[in-house]
């Protein structure tokens, strides 16, 4: 079951929520991304590589985000904005999101983004939220995953608290990476 007011809320708690009360800022030169306001206690695993890329993976309680970056550039003329285009990508990533038809445009740190959140009911007493957001830096692919899941009726504030990191990160340039070519 789709719920339509996490999709609402959630995408703007990516695009509008500030940070504030939270402090642990990481550096991930590896993805070239600087975590910034991550929750208090939260676990970072080291940067390992995955499919074409690498991930990071950071949890907070039941919470957990997920970093990706593609170390190939994006196919020239690639944009999250194109519903083909998500739709590859939903292809790549074994996900439950529909970003295709789902979800709506959205920014991090300037950079147009795709964002889609869901809240399926697994049964009776258990839901799991999930928001993903891709977007192309420096023609790289990103994609991060905020997931959780809650025996009660409320949303975990931790999957909250990941998705204030998540719209609060900023990019740098990969350490031995290529400058990005000019626009033609």
């Amino acid at each position: 079951m789709h719920d339509a007011r996490a999709l609402s809320l959630c995408v703007v708690l990516v695009a509008l929520w500030p940070a504030a009360g939270w402090a642990d800022d990481v550096d991930v030169p590896e993805l070239g991304v600087k975590l910034t306001g991550l929750p208090s206690g939260a676990v970072k695993s080291p940067v390992m590589p995955r499919a074409g890329g690498h991930e990071l993976t950071t949890s907070v309680g039941d919470a957990v985000l997920t970093v990706y970056r593609e170390d190939a550039p994006a196919p020239a003329g690639s944009t999250v904005a194109s519903p083909a285009y998500r739709s590859s990508l939903d292809t790549r990533f074994a996900s439950t999101i529909d970003s295709k038809t789902e979800g709506a445009p959205t920014a991090i740190n300037g950079h147009s983004a795709w964002t889609v959140v869901d809240a399926r009911r697994e049964s009776h007493a258990h839901t799991v939220y999930v928001c993903v957001t891709y977007l192309i830096v420096d023609q790289h692919l990103y994609r991060f995953e905020v997931s959780a899941s809650s025996a009660t009726a409320a949303r975990p504030p931790e999957f909250d608290a990941l998705i204030r990191t998540m719209s609060d990160i900023t990019f740098e340039p990969v350490p031995g990476a290529a400058a990005p070519a000019a626009p033609g």
